[in-house]
């Protein structure tokens, strides 16, 4: 089963748009070119399901469709909102958007945030604000739980320890509770930085845990029937893959 995530969706000829690199992951992707795969998604008859249905289903509840996929969007940018989501109602799709907390709610005050990416350093770009995020829940998405700010998990707790990942964990989830009346069901590592440890500490908080890596040329990992909820595979898709790249994820689902 395919679950693709994305990070920017940008409108075609957007300055942001003019980076690339075979050695690491751009996480922009142009407007064009995520239509251009949401439509071949749709035209080979894939249905996009739910992280919940994909959770339940790993868990031996319901059942999933012979060709599901999942669409993610981390960090809870703007143009997941304003570009993105509108692609996907043409459709009739929808996704689970994991939302970093801190930048959430400057957002929402007017102010501007910043993030630490491994895909663009460090950057101040517009992110959602919680209205954005109900109205996103309003139209069927998934809200996912993505860090208070950002940092890679596996060096928090190498720096200080059990509290220092679990700050990362309960600020953002009072943050969410105040805002959308709930504690999200899953939780993407941020730039994939993970170790046992943490998954332990963070196991009690969620249904799921998303893993993410980067490679060139890609190599696709698939979550099926043996893939724990507590360790979800993804394909990372930018603008360093090209869409045979894209059409064999599926190719390789269906083999």
């Amino acid at each position: 089963m395919p679950i693709l995530v994305y990070h920017h969706v940008y409108p075609d000829r957007q300055v942001e748009l003019d980076v690339a690199s075979p050695a690491n992951a751009t996480g922009v992707i142009s407007e064009s070119d995520f239509t251009l795969q949401v439509r071949h998604i749709a035209s080979r008859g894939w249905e996009v399901v739910s992280t919940s249905q994909v959770v339940d289903w790993l868990q031996g509840v319901g059942s999933l469709p012979a060709r599901a996929v999942v669409l993610h969007f981390d960090n809870g940018w703007l143009d997941t909102r304003t570009v993105a989501m509108p692609i996907l109602g043409e459709f009739g799709m929808t996704g689970t958007c994991y939302v970093i907390s801190e930048p959430t709610a400057a957002a929402s005050q007017g102010k501007l945030a910043g993030i630490r990416t491994s895909t663009e350093g460090f950057v101040y770009k517009p992110f959602l604000t919680w209205d954005h995020v109900r109205e996103m829940l309003d139209a069927g998405w998934e809200v996912g739980a993505h860090t208070a700010t950002h940092p890679k998990l596996a060096e928090v707790l190498s720096r200080e320890g059990d509290t220092g990942v679990l700050v990362e964990v309960e600020r953002p989830n009072a943050e969410y509770l105040e805002h959308l009346g709930f504690i999200p069901a899953h939780f993407a590592y941020p730039s994939g930085s993970r170790s046992q440890r943490t998954d332990e500490l963070l196991a009690p908080f969620y249904r799921s845990l998303r893993l993410w890596n980067f490679s060139h040329p890609p190599v696709w990992t698939l979550t099926d029937r043996n893939t724990s909820p507590l360790a979800l595979e993804c394909q990372n898709v930018d603008n360093t893959v090209s869409f045979s790249d894209f059409t064999r994820i599926f190719e390789q689902a269906e083999s």
